[in-house]
């Protein structure tokens, strides 16, 4: 029997693993099978043991447990799916059986009935979003949610850094929602949609009479902003004089409206991003290396769709019901198998942006349509897919669980060369392991 355990800390999840264990050990103690670093919890907190009719959990703690908010004394049956609280953490238990196939009946016109196994539908499962709205539950994935959790309260300036479509201003966002500010304004500023000449009157406002067309008064973007977040999208773009205008301010936390003698201070939250190369830029003296510095204080990188691969299934689901909304549609299509194994086996040059586009144009294409097939989807992807993907495998169908142990024994349990070896994504990698269960002996897990 398969154990889902996904753990949480505040509204971040920290961390999530399928087991087939019959025993489970959870802890501080870096033998367990869950760890739970930190000091409030025991070296060995709890033990979950399978049953002739379930999972029972065993308390070792100095502290206590709760199970569905209810305390633990010495040991209790677990349901099927419960929450364990283990200060501070909270603890998403699932067991389930084997995977189970859901039959949907759905019948064209024109054709025979659709078999259910041609089809994929995640809706008895909502898709869960982490704070601003982010989807996904790979370790790269992860491992930005606790960084937002870690640093989304922090004063220190915030520089995001990521390829165009992976979501840069929603990390932003939820960097706005998870600090102390999440009750003020959140303000996103697209540097580079701003002309020149105007950069320092969006950004700083300006005062009645200060130039022609000045007849009243104006706050700019980061006045706007007082006691809340700006965010300063594609800040790499700004031109050197704007770049030192937004300087001072990093610097001195005052600003001074055009037109006006008199600077004031603002208490405002800076979350920059940029997909240029900042360091590259600054060889070729096109950005000031005292901005950067300044930027950088906490740095963010976001992974691309390709190395989060596992995740599409979810983004697919996600995007899908979004659409369906959007187009006013009285029932959202499903996506057949081949679709979505086509989905799984391109790069994704423009990340999760692209992948949304790309549903989107299958949907308008045949919005009556009940199901999204591969080759309505092709007809949008062909100007860009390389030409042997569409004869290949999907590496999600393809790669075995007896080739994908084989492979990480003989690597050491390195995901990266594993995925090398295999020619598919790390994301590939994690996302079979998931699926067949697999965890790496404890002395040779790999946080890369």
């Amino acid at each position: 029997m398969m154990i889902e355990l996904k753990t949480f800390l505040g509204s971040a999840v920290v961390h999530k693993t399928l087991l087939s264990k019959s025993r489970i050990t959870i802890g501080r103690s870096d033998d367990n099978d869950l760890v739970l670093a930190n000091p409030h919890v025991s070296r060995l907190e709890a033990v979950i043991e399978q049953t002739n009719d379930g999972h029972k959990l065993i308390d070792n703690s100095r502290n206590g447990i709760l199970v569905n908010n209810q305390p633990v004394t010495g040991s209790v049956a677990l349901p099927s799916s419960c929450r364990i609280k283990i200060y501070p953490f909270e603890i998403q238990f699932e067991s389930e059986a084997d995977d189970e196939t859901l039959t949907i009946p759905l019948v064209r016109k024109d054709t025979a009935p659709i078999e259910a196994h041609d089809i994929t539908s995640h809706a008895s499962h909502p898709v869960a979003t982490h704070f601003a709205g982010l989807i996904g539950e790979s370790p790269p994935m992860l491992k930005l949610y606790q960084l937002i959790q870690t640093v989304g309260n922090s004063r220190a300036t915030i520089l995001i850094r990521g390829e165009h479509g992976t979501g840069k201003e929603l990390v932003a966002r939820a960097m706005h929602e998870v600090s102390s500010r999440n009750q003020q304004i959140f303000i996103p500023v697209n540097c580079a949609a701003i002309p020149i000449d105007l950069i320092e009157s969006e950004l700083f406002g300006y005062e009645k009479g200060s130039f022609t067309s000045a007849q009243n008064s104006k706050k700019g973007k980061i006045e706007e902003a007082a006691g809340g977040t700006i965010f300063l999208d594609e800040i790499g773009e700004l031109s050197l004089s704007a770049q030192a205008k937004v300087l001072r301010f990093l610097q001195n936390k005052t600003i001074m409206r055009i037109g006006s003698a008199k600077e004031f201070p603002i208490d405002v939250r800076i979350v920059a991003a940029t997909n240029r190369d900042l360091e590259q830029a600054i060889t070729q003296k096109e950005f000031r290396p005292d901005l950067y510095f300044r930027l950088r204080v906490v740095q963010v990188g976001l992974p691309p769709l390709r190395e989060r691969m596992e995740d599409i299934p979810q983004l697919t689901t996600h995007f899908i019901q979004k659409i369906s909304t959007d187009m006013g549609l009285t029932q959202q299509p499903l996506i057949s198998d081949d679709a979505l194994q086509l989905l799984t086996s391109v790069s994704w040059p423009g990340n999760v942006r692209q992948l949304e586009n790309t549903l989107y144009s299958a949907m308008i294409r045949a919005p009556q349509s009940p199901i999204i097939e591969k080759a309505t989807l092709l007809e949008d992807m062909e100007s860009w897919i390389s030409p042997e993907t569409e004869d290949e495998e999907a590496p999600l169908e393809s790669l075995s669980k007896q080739a994908l142990l084989q492979v990480l024994t003989q690597q050491q349990w390195d995901t990266t060369k594993a995925a090398e070896v295999l020619k598919v994504s790390r994301g590939t990698i994690y996302y079979k392991m998931k699926k067949y269960g697999i965890e790496a002996p404890r002395g040779l897990r790999r946080s890369s």
